[in-house]
């Protein structure tokens, strides 16, 4: 009954944010954007957009050093575009994540620490964007809500105290103190685990490396696609903005939600419609939608044929 009442009200968030965007721009004229968009340039950016699961794969692989005799790299990316598929099939964009730790850890004995390295991927790839984000805020502050100002500093905020207790012993101690006895037993393993990761130099400096790499190249691939939508040789949008803008839409669809489906669309119509216009803005959510279902549908075939040995 949860279960329902959990996705039916994911499913509500969903339609009331893609009503709101649909009420707000008109369909004809969107439509007509989307028709022009040049299709050698379109599919340039899809190429770049399955570039970007490669290094996504590449950054986990670095965490999984210690596994690398049993986990190839082929493997290891295969599993990160399984887990990109399930991101949109499961009613939630951490979905991907969960699929992914069933897989990695099925059959192994080190099932904790090898669903560790996941988790600390992830926190990777949110670290880096907000470090990005922060940078461009600090470069460019004209004309930026002070909401969201005030928001991406509590984001690093956020960032960094974690990173605190990664590093930190004695902070990690401390805090853990507020947990009751059983639960805190279980959170010292845990963390034991994300505390290995983060401190092995190896591991910090090429997932850090690779993710920025991932980062840039996403937004990269954005910047190209308001070129699709402008119709023009460049983009109206400064190029920094789109590392202030894209990382709070990317935080934001992790909103409960259908995959952030209706919240990220409204989030490209609240950041881009006073430099592309309403319709444009949508359209260039609706390219960004096609990305993320192409890689989802490499994801869907590679479960298809995917069979681990150990399965």
């Amino acid at each position: 009954m949860k279960r329902f009442l959990s996705i039916f009200l994911k499913t509500v968030i969903s339609v009331i944010f893609i009503f709101l965007v649909i009420r707000k721009v008109d369909i004809s004229a969107m439509a007509t954007i989307l028709k022009h968009v040049n299709i050698y340039s379109l599919l340039w950016v899809l190429f770049l957009n399955y570039t970007i699961t490669f290094f996504m794969a590449l950054r986990w692989y670095y965490i999984l050093y210690e596994f690398r005799e049993k986990l190839s790299f082929l493997n290891v990316w295969k599993l990160s575009l399984v887990g990109l598929f399930f991101n949109v099939l499961l009613p939630t964009g951490a979905g991907g994540d969960a699929v992914k730790i069933l897989y990695i850890t099925k059959g192994e004995n080190e099932k904790l620490k090898l669903g560790t390295s996941v988790i600390f991927d992830r926190f990777i790839g949110s670290s880096t964007i907000v470090l990005m984000a922060i940078i461009s805020l600090l470069t460019y502050q004209r004309n930026l809500p002070e909401k969201l100002k005030i928001t991406l500093v509590f984001l690093l905020i956020l960032v960094l105290f974690i990173w605190l207790l990664i590093l930190s012993d004695k902070l990690a101690v401390f805090t853990g103190k507020i947990f009751p006895g059983k639960i805190r037993q279980k959170l010292k393993i845990f963390y034991t685990h994300l505390r290995n990761y983060g401190i092995n130099g190896k591991i910090l400096t090429g997932s850090i490396f690779t993710s920025i790499f991932v980062q840039l190249l996403s937004i990269y691939v954005q910047y190209l696609c308001s070129i699709l939508v402008s119709q023009s040789s460049f983009s109206p949008v400064p190029f920094h903005l789109f590392f202030v803008f894209i990382p709070m839409i990317w935080l934001s669809s992790m909103i409960p939600s259908l995959g952030g489906l209706g919240i990220r669309e409204y989030g490209y119509l609240f950041f881009f419609h006073s430099y592309l216009g309403k319709d444009a803005a949508v359209a260039l959510s609706i390219i960004n939608l096609l990305l993320i279902f192409s890689q989802a549908f490499l994801g869907g075939l590679i479960f298809l044929f995917f069979r681990p040995s150990r399965q």
